[in-house]
């Protein structure tokens, strides 16, 4: 029995020496965290032209990334907060400088439609715009038409943001017989989706999802398409018979900036 209660005190004094031998945590070692902190700074940037969400994204990855760093946007305020060490806070300085400036100008875009009636009827001259003079001399080399009249000229100008539009009017249509007055023509033509992109060269250009020009009332004929055109670009649309005749629509388009 007293061997026992021996071994027993042995082991209770081994165990009360190993507990106290044992270091008490430091308080920097409790809060690793609070160290780093206090090396932060907060800045608020004030956003003057970009979206405070879009430049939120392009800056976040210059953040050091640590715990307590922050970057927050306000687009109420137009505002970008940054809590963070200083010099991340200087590169972050730095990068909105080249990203909020004012966006370049958007071009406009001018659509000029012509519309055409080729016969073989021998008729006066008539006045012809100039940009369509290199059309004509293509069309008389494809088209089996002699002579060709302007029945009508459509201008229409819009933004770049993709939008549709439409309209109407009454074209002049050559009567085909000498001496006998023009009939008129009354049309309908719609553009779908017109917007502004880019081409494979990275240059712009005016695309046009559907567009449709229709004759109505007795002589009726409809010519519609998609299109894909470059600046100052003229391009022949397409071509309808209206009897003996053809209506050949021409569409050019412009960027004003």
């Amino acid at each position: 029995m007293k061997y026992i209660l021996l071994t027993l005190a042995l082991v209770l004094a081994f165990v009360s020496t190993s507990t106290a031998q044992q270091p008490e945590p430091s308080p920097a070692q409790n809060q690793p965290d609070t160290t780093i902190q206090k090396g932060f700074k907060s800045r608020i940037f004030e956003i003057k032209y970009r979206d405070p969400n879009s430049l939120l994204n392009a800056v976040y990855q210059l953040g050091s990334g640590f715990k307590g760093s922050a970057m927050s946007a306000n687009p109420e305020f137009k505002t970008l907060t940054v809590r963070d060490f200083p010099e991340n806070i200087v590169v972050v300085e730095e990068a909105l400088k080249r990203l909020d400036v004012p966006a370049a100008p958007r071009p406009n875009i001018e659509l000029h439609m012509h519309v055409l009636v080729a016969s073989n009827t021998v008729g006066p001259a008539t006045d012809m715009p100039a940009e369509l003079k290199d059309v004509l001399t293509e069309l008389r080399g494809t088209l089996n038409y002699r002579n060709y009249e302007l029945a009508a000229s459509i201008v229409q100008r819009l933004t770049e943001t993709p939008r549709s539009l439409q309209g109407s009017g009454v074209a002049e249509l050559p009567s085909g017989s000498p001496g006998t007055p023009p009939s008129a023509m009354p049309y309908e033509y719609s553009m779908h989706n017109v917007s502004l992109v880019q081409n494979a060269t990275g240059a712009p250009s005016v695309q046009i999802a559907d567009l449709s020009f229709v004759t109505i009332e007795k002589e009726r004929a409809k010519v519609q398409t998609a299109l894909n055109l470059r600046d100052g670009e003229k391009v022949v649309v397409g071509t309808a018979t209206i009897r003996n005749r053809a209506l050949v629509i021409v569409l050019t388009a412009k960027l004003i900036k």
